[in-house]
């Protein structure tokens, strides 16, 4: 028998989902170059996602890096000034960072099934320098690999973020801010997916709308990076700072969706409160 409280999932309309949008753009508003500085570092960090055993590392520490994100628009509603130590604050929270991590692990695990399942043995044949290319960063080396590989690896990317998406998105903040242990986190998270599917729904429409110029953007970078243009230094620099407003601008809906539907007590405001207070400056 489990001594923690029952918790209350609040059933809200679709039109809440717009809501979280518009209140995550006036977070991000109250304090936009530090929380841009958080979210460069994080990007930073996901950076070494395709670097072999450190890229494991780094999908392990992701529900702890999001659990700082998450933290830093706590501190912006409360009218703090979250400092770019608050990316590593849960790595300081013994009763956390385990469930964190356990986490992190079992979305690792079930991204490498569903690329294993979805390539099924579709790697084998492709050239080891021109992964090590890839890994790299080489775009160029994408030319020489087959388009059906390529296709059936974007949809294995697309179909894992949807599942760890689907996991993470409240598990992590319940395991933060409300303490609750990894398995209860990720059924409690997935029943209140389904009964606020309707704003969650919302939310990834206008949001899929917005990033439509970003994905635009990518692609003219990467046709121009292939081609050597001139201009990828241009779309470079607007994709090092549009991708972490939309990014922030995902992360803000997540702790707003969150704080509606869970609620946020006194026990969450607490939270770190010693080691916060030495963060903001």
């Amino acid at each position: 028998m489990s001594n923690q409280p029952e918790q209350v999932i609040r059933k809200l309309p679709a039109a809440r989902g717009l809501a979280w949008v518009s209140g995550s753009w006036e977070l991000f508003r109250r304090q936009p170059l530090r929380l841009l500085l958080i979210s460069l570092f994080f990007q930073f960090f996901l950076g070494f996602s395709q670097a072999e055993l450190i890229g494991l590392l780094v999908i392990l520490c992701l529900p702890v890096l999001s659990a700082g994100m998450l933290h830093a628009f706590f501190l912006v509603e409360r009218g703090e000034k979250p400092m770019l130590a608050v990316l590593f604050l849960p790595f300081t929270a013994r009763k956390s960072v385990g469930q964190l991590l356990l986490l992190g692990g079992i979305v690792m695990v079930l991204g490498l099934l569903v690329v294993s399942l979805v390539l099924a043995g579709q790697m084998v044949d492709l050239d080891p320098e021109i992964l090590s290319r890839i890994e790299q960063g080489d775009l160029e080396a994408l030319q020489f690999i087959d388009p059906q590989v390529m296709e059936n690896a974007v949809m294995a990317m697309a179909i894992g973020a949807a599942i760890s998406g689907s996991i993470t998105y409240f598990a992590v903040p319940l395991i933060w801010f409300k303490k609750q242990g990894t398995v209860r986190s990720v059924v409690m998270g997935l029943k209140a997916l389904g009964r606020n599917w309707k704003p969650l729904l919302m939310i990834g429409i206008f949001l899929g709308i917005l990033a439509i110029p970003l994905v635009l953007l990518f692609g003219s970078f990467y046709l121009s990076a292939i081609n050597g243009g001139a201009g990828s230094s241009l779309l470079a620099f607007l994709l090092l700072l549009l991708g972490p407003m939309f990014q922030l601008l995902l992360f803000g809906t997540q702790y707003l969706a969150f704080r509606d539907i869970f609620g946020l007590d006194e026990v969450a405001a607490g939270i770190g409160k010693k080691v916060t207070d030495q963060l903001v400056a």
